[in-house]
């Protein structure tokens, strides 16, 4: 995983960063032994400083100071104390809030080892949760009341109905605090890496692995542990507590320096990029981030007047991870947001990844030392080499130096023998914040966290990412496996390859990868037809391998193509060639029968522009005077503009009554889609309407019975 940081302006730290200096060793408390110890210390020291705030997405906002997040996950250890051991496990299933970070200190408290888990949809089957509590064994479930009542038990696999399920918001908080002791050895919490569906790997994260991380992330970033005289620092976070950027940088780290973390919801970024944006100006904070793909979203949809109204001047972190950096969407960031006070010389890079707790190297590298511009034709002969003038080339991303007491090594992967500097070979990692493996995978655990190099026995974590060093320097060129990185999220290309596959019976063998458009990564599927099926209309098919890809992952994607029996280029042993398979895409080389691509947002607009669709409806001035039928007829034809709009459906091709995965509409989209049912219709819609009414012609009859209803209820 890729990380980005904006670096602090040497010599001259702003108030709101709060840097108050360690206290000297002398004058130290004890070493913290646990994760659970740093709370209690925290509430002991800061009390009644606010911790964390939440803000949803009606813009209501709840608050927990370190003496009340104390309280809280007291009451939560209790509970378990009195239902679990110690070293069993609890699955967190939460939504967005603060009630996740009390149950995750509620654990550490009884001795429990918590595993965060994606939160479901309401009301169906979950099969990364299914997965993730099975192999965790996890014997017990934390959640809230609400959720209990919109998670069907009964559609859960047999290990999620099987355990006891525990709503930590009505706990009493009254019982004193309580910590279980434990050791840095000891296994703090399990993080399920952010990959197969069918086959979740929870890395084992100790309590000496996640302290020594954080010191890391201090370290690194130039922040300073805030006693209760200092400033305090603060940040905004919008990324999942389950994803390891979201729980350790969003959470654990502000709380680790003593600081406040302003937290919003995934949902309330992807609906409005500008609601993160605006709460970082409002609240002066200094530390943020959030993957790639955010900072080039944050670019397209912001305007030149939202980002005038903005100060950013005061961020100074802006870290950027979970999938590779693209300098270009940096760049775009930096264009769009200038006149608010960002400064694009505060972005510097950083590396991190689950299996080594989260940062592994980082730099305040600036400017021109920023890049590096790397011959095109060197880096596919595995060499780094500076591009000569005129010569096609890479711009690569610098990630800095390793830090915190780790070591970087770059690996030949075929002989294990360690390459010289501007070689790309394997990154390798060692140091005090490298995981002990993954949970109940012995065998893989010696083969991915115990490589060693000749002559040395200190045992390696093989990262599977390809790079090379420069000047000091970590460069990442890209992945070993076949792993593909979007919006964050690591999908295994055999998972969607099974998923195409069963979308429909002539869907024969194929490959899934990512290629670059634009600023981001894009999904491709490339599949054979079955022989039976080559002669006939391929259009279905298209059609129910898209509604099959965005209804499991909730993505769209790029293309679809479809080729004669005997197209896909395979190995001599019959293994699918996924990297030659893409350079086959991109040179129009492939023995295509049939294919699909997404239009671009120019494209897709030419027709009918945004401000067609995001104008005031003339039928909204008519609720009184049109039937309920008429009303969601003028409905479904401004929501099929809509989806016409910004998914790149031509008209001919909506349906009313398709589902949204069957046009289309992946969570990003749906996201989009729902902030402008109130933006522009004046309607706030929840997750479970949406998911009642699953498509154009059922959700505007919903749509227009509510609206009218308001309507009346205002005019009585």
């Amino acid at each position: 995983m890729l990380l980005a940081a904006s670096a602090p302006v040497a010599g001259a730290h702003s108030p709101a960063v709060g840097l108050a200096m360690n206290p000297p060793a002398d004058a130290a408390e004890p070493p913290l032994a646990s994760v659970a110890e740093l709370l209690r210390r925290r509430a002991r020291e800061l009390g009644s400083r606010p911790a964390f705030t939440f803000t949803d997405e009606a813009g209501a906002e709840t608050q927990s100071s370190y003496a009340q997040l104390d309280a809280r996950a007291a009451a939560v250890g209790h509970e378990l104390a009195a239902q679990l051991a110690p070293g069993d496990r609890a699955a967190l299933v939460f939504p967005p809030g603060l009630d996740f970070i009390a149950a995750f200190f509620g654990c550490l408290y009884a001795g429990v080892v918590p595993v965060p888990a994606t939160f479901p949809k309401p009301r169906r089957p979950s099969p990364r949760l299914d997965a993730i509590v099975a192999d965790s064994d996890a014997a017990a479930v934390l959640t809230t009341a609400a959720t209990l009542e919109t998670v069907q038990l009964d559609q859960q696999s047999p290990a999620v109905q099987a355990a006891r399920w525990i709503a930590v918001d009505q706990l009493a908080t009254t019982r004193p605090a309580l910590v279980h002791p434990a050791r840095h050895d000891d296994l703090c919490f399990l993080q399920y890496t952010s990959g197969s569906t069918s086959d979740p790997r929870g890395v084992m994260i100790s309590h000496g692995n996640l302290l020594a991380n954080l010191e890391t992330i201090r370290g690194g970033f130039g922040l300073e542990i805030a006693g209760a005289d200092d400033t305090c620092p603060a940040g905004v976070f919008w990324l999942p507590a389950y994803h390891d950027m979201g729980l350790i940088g969003g959470i654990l780290t502000p709380l680790y320096v003593g600081g406040t973390s302003h937290l919003l919801s995934p949902a309330a970024f992807l609906k409005r990029p500008l609601a993160w944006l605006e709460k970082l100006s409002a609240t002066r904070s200094a530390i943020s981030g959030a993957p790639n793909f955010a900072y080039q979203l944050c670019a397209d949809k912001t305007t030149a007047e939202q980002a005038a109204a903005l100060d950013l001047s005061n961020w100074q972190l802006a870290f950027c991870g979970a999938e590779p950096i693209d300098p270009a969407a940096l760049d775009n960031f930096a264009k769009a947001l200038a006149s608010s006070g960002f400064r694009r010389e505060a972005f510097y890079p950083c590396y991190g990844l689950a299996e080594a707790t989260l940062l592994v190297s980082g730099g305040h590298a600036a400017g021109e030392a920023a890049l590096l511009n790397v011959d095109r034709a060197e880096i596919a002969a595995g060499r780094a080499v500076p591009a000569a003038n005129g010569t096609p080339a890479k711009s690569l991303v610098n990630c800095g130096c390793p830090l915190g007491g780790v070591d970087v090594a770059i690996v030949d992967p075929a002989t294990n023998e360690q390459v010289p500097d501007g070689v790309i070979g394997e990154v390798w990692v060692a140091g005090p914040s490298v995981a002990a493996g993954y949970w109940n995978r012995p065998q893989e655990n010696f083969a991915a966290f115990g490589a060693r190099l000749p002559d040395s026995e200190r045992p390696y974590l093989r990262t599977g990412d390809l790079g090379f060093l420069h000047n000091g320097s970590l460069f990442v060129t890209g992945r070993l496996k076949d792993v593909i990185i979007i919006r964050g999220r690591n999908l295994y290309p055999q998972d969607i390859e099974q998923t195409v596959r069963d979308a429909n019976a002539a869907v024969d063998s194929g490959a899934a990868f990512a290629v670059v458009e634009g600023a981001e990564d894009r999904l491709v599927v490339v599949h054979q037809v079955g022989r039976e099926h080559r002669r006939g209309d391929l259009t279905p098919v298209l059609k129910a391998v898209r509604a099959a890809v965005v209804d499991e992952y909730e993505l769209d994607p790029h293309a679809i193509v479809l080729l004669r029996p005997g197209g896909l280029p395979l190995t001599t042993s019959g293994k699918v060639q996924r990297n030659r398979c893409r350079e086959m895409f991109e040179a129009g080389e492939l023995p295509s029968l049939a294919e699909w691509r997404r239009p671009s947002v120019a494209e897709a607009g030419a027709e009918q522009s945004a401000g067609d669709v995001q104008q005031r409806p003339a039928f909204l001035d008519e609720l009184d005077k049109l039937t309920r039928d008429e009303l969601a007829a003028e409905i479904s034809t401004w929501l099929l503009g809509w989806i016409r709009n910004h998914v790149g459906e031509d008209a001919g091709d909506l349906d009313a009554n398709a589902t949204f995965p069957e046009l289309g509409v992946d969570s990003l989209t749906a996201l989009e889609l729902s902030a402008a049912f109130e933006d522009v219709l004046g309607v706030q819609l929840s997750p479970i309407e949406a998911f009642e009414h699953p498509t154009p012609a059922a959700l505007s009859k919903h749509l227009a019975q509510q609206m009218q209803a308001s309507s009346l209820q205002s005019a009585g």
